[in-house]
């Protein structure tokens, strides 16, 4: 059954009341009330000096010409900026950095999604993730539930997932819980797309998700409250302070959901109504962020902790009791000072995480609880050195990380070194840029070179080219080593997990807004899978391989923006999927949970002091058996929409409705069957200090 074949339930009361919301404004501000905000999803305008984020590696981030106008010209490749030795804080990022740019990897295939664009919106690390093209968002039962990503068709685990340039995937394996991130931390997102071990370290198989948390700035504060939903409740607040030489934030969040909601069970022919339970889920976070110059010297430090507590409903509410507890805390220091020599600038960090897991499953440990303990620290040197030609980077770091649990036989640890050599090279007046870039990596036993060739060509005006092609690898994790519970067996012969690929696009950004267009393909080898052995055990093998090719594409433009505020926003991805290895009847067959075609696109107006937006999700059917014998998950076409209204003007307060899933479809499947909720309705209100005049801000 399609899942929008079911009838449409009651969406002409909220889109009435989305319009209501609209008309409430007139076609331009209210005399004596900061200039009219930009619509949520407008395309976002680099700033003149982008956010900080203390663990960001120093890049030459292209300065695109002055323009008279307020929308500077940022065309994709322009005149690096030169760190000068005097001035610490532009080790980070320096000057406007281009809409389609990460900053680690300025040739790498990215998406830059920042978070304002959706301000006063429930949307998470996942939603946000999802908006841009080639990556795949599973989530697993709703809010507060399991999250992962998958880039350019890898698994999740094969997604190197950081916070504030730190990652957070761990020894024990498996992809990074998105969920776990709080959605109030985020400043912006950088999606980098392919074989990243180069640039960003060991796991980057697909690609990179960098979660940048907000910058500290003195006098800022914010508040927000939202109910909804399922028994939803969410609160947050921050607040800035500094002085001379010094900024400091503070931000804490909680949320929870009840997490039942109905369903329709697809049956033969015909649907069955059920009621979707033990699936709700509490989170808290917290975070606090200090930047500091000690003289010529720059200090960044910053401290999170984010934990919860999930209930697991199992597949289609097989369970009434299970559930899973989980904590992180993160902390690190970083100092940068002028190096010796001229152009020469030296940075090294410390960084501390701390992890826990504890898990109750009725049916597979009687209820008992099994509990999991990790933690890792490291410690990185780095100088940048800012030549005639371009930029020489060279970074060293060690780490160690080590996992208590009885499943793994006792406490295992493990300790990497890393040493990596990256040039920015402009050529042909700053037209051209080449990008090499060779890291070399020791995981425990496990060795191996990521290498990474990139070049970006301003052909005219906005318009470039770029290109890149790369290598990376994927230690095997603790669990698939060592792991031994039930009928799962442990492998401890096993090998990385490799991924090469190239990509090829061209990217236009300028003042009509942003378009890109790309190709890519990638080869996977030796993918560890579960394999069944004797007795019914499964074993986990390097026998996988798979090549992935496609098309992404991606727009933001905002063509009536002074009259009406119009933006609009689009990513599209053709991924074309095909086995390598295995039975005869698997080879050649597309991959699992890997559909074919995804589409994001979103519309939104700003009359005034209000703000409202339409948004579409489209994912094509995907198979869930490698024979692609079995009928696939069906496609599945969701519609969101959402207003604002402006209440206050001093302070900022705005009040926002969201509706999720506006057709009320409760058809729509998770990738292993289970259900999804249907129609959800939000309401926020959200303060903060007066805009500033003549300022954009959703």
């Amino acid at each position: 059954m399609s899942p929008i074949s079911r009838p449409p339930g009651r969406p002409r009361a909220l889109v009435l009341a989305c319009a209501a919301l609209c008309a409430l404004a007139a076609p331009a501000a209210r005399a004596g009330e900061p200039a009219a905000a930009a619509p949520a999803g407008t395309t976002p305008t680099p700033s003149a000096s982008p956010s900080p984020s203390p663990t960001a590696t120093p890049s030459a981030s292209p300065i695109s010409p002055e323009s008279p106008t307020p929308t500077p010209d940022t065309s994709a490749v322009g005149q690096p900026a030169r760190p000068s030795a005097n001035r610490v804080e532009e080790i980070v990022v320096v000057g406007r950095r281009p809409r389609a740019q990460a900053a680690q990897d300025p040739t790498a295939a990215a998406t830059v999604v920042e978070a304002e664009r959706f301000a006063g919106e429930v949307k998470g690390v996942a939603e946000l993730v999802a908006t841009a093209p080639g990556v795949a968002v599973h989530e697993y039962g709703g809010l507060g539930q399991l999250a992962t990503v998958s880039v350019r068709g890898s698994t999740s685990s094969g997604v190197l997932v950081l916070l504030d340039g730190l990652p957070l995937n761990t020894a024990a394996g498996g992809g990074v819980d998105l969920s776990t991130i709080p959605r109030a931390w985020i400043s912006r997102i950088e999606i980098a797309r392919g074989a990243e071990g180069a640039a960003y370290g060991v796991g980057a198989l697909g690609g990179v998700v960098n979660v940048v948390t907000r910058r500290p700035e003195p006098g800022t504060w914010s508040a927000e409250a939202t109910g909804g939903s399922f028994g939803t409740f969410a609160a947050a607040a921050d607040g800035g302070a500094g002085g001379e030489g010094w900024s400091l934030l503070a931000q804490a969040s909680a949320e929870r959901t009840g997490g039942e909601f109905p369903y329709e069970l697809q049956r033969v022919g015909y649907t069955q109504p059920e009621r979707r339970s033990n699936n709700g889920a509490v989170r808290a976070g917290a975070l606090v962020k200090l930047a500091a110059r000690l003289g010529e010297r720059r200090l960044d430090a910053l401290a999170q902790i984010s934990l919860g507590r999930r209930e697991l409903a199992g597949w289609q509410n097989t369970s009434d009791v299970d559930w899973q507890r989980d904590a992180r805390a993160l902390a690190m220091v970083r100092l940068a000072a002028p190096g010796p020599l001229p152009g020469l600038l030296l940075a090294g960090r410390a960084h501390l995480r701390g992890d826990l897991l504890d898990l109750s499953l009725e049916d597979f440990f009687g209820g008992a609880v099994t509990r999991q303990r990790g933690g890792a620290a490291g410690l990185s040197a780095e100088a940048l050195w800012a030549h005639r030609a371009g930029e020489l980077r060279a970074t060293v770091s060690a780490d160690g990380e080590a996992l208590s649990s009885d499943a793994l036989g006792g406490t295992r640890a493990r300790a990497s070194l890393s040493a990596s050599l990256a040039e920015e090279l402009d050529l042909a007046g700053g037209r051209l840029r080449i990008a090499p870039a060779l890291r070399a990596d020791r995981v425990g036993p496990f060795g191996g070179l990521s290498a990474k060739l990139g070049a970006s060509l301003r052909v005219a005006g906005p318009v470039a080219l770029r290109a890149s092609a790369g290598t990376s690898f994927r230690p095997p994790s603790f669990a698939e080593l060592y792991l031994q519970q039930g009928l799962v067996m442990p492998n401890p012969d096993l090998r990385a997990e490799e991924g090469l690929g190239a990509d090829a696009g061209v990217v236009v950004d300028g003042s009509l807004g942003l378009a890109t267009l790309g190709a890519h393909a990638t080869v996977y080898r030796d993918l560890i899978q579960y394999e069944a052995a004797a007795l019914g055990r499964l074993v986990p093998r390097n026998a996988g391989r798979a090549f992935v090719t496609g098309l992404e594409a991606e727009a933001a433009t905002a063509p009536l923006r002074a009259a009406l505020g119009l933006a609009l926003s689009a990513a599209y991805t053709l991924l074309v999927t095909e086995n390598l290895r295995g039975s005869p009847e698997e080879v050649g067959k597309e991959l699992t949970f890997r559909p074919r075609h995804r589409l994001f696109a979103r519309a939104a107006i700003a009359p005034g002091p209000t703000t409202c937006h339409l948004e579409a999700h489209f994912v094509s059917a995907q198979y869930e058996d490698a024979r692609n014998f079995n009928s696939p998950v069906p496609a599945a076409l969701v519609w969101n929409a959402g207003a604002s209204v402006r209440a206050l003007s001093r302070p900022d307060v705005r009040v926002h409705l969201e509706v999720r899933n506006l057709l009320d479809d409760r058809t729509l499947q998770e990738p292993f069957g289970g259900p999804l909720p249907g129609r959800m309705v939000m309401l926020t209100l959200r303060a903060g200090p007066p805009a500033a005049e003549g300022s954009i801000s959703p």
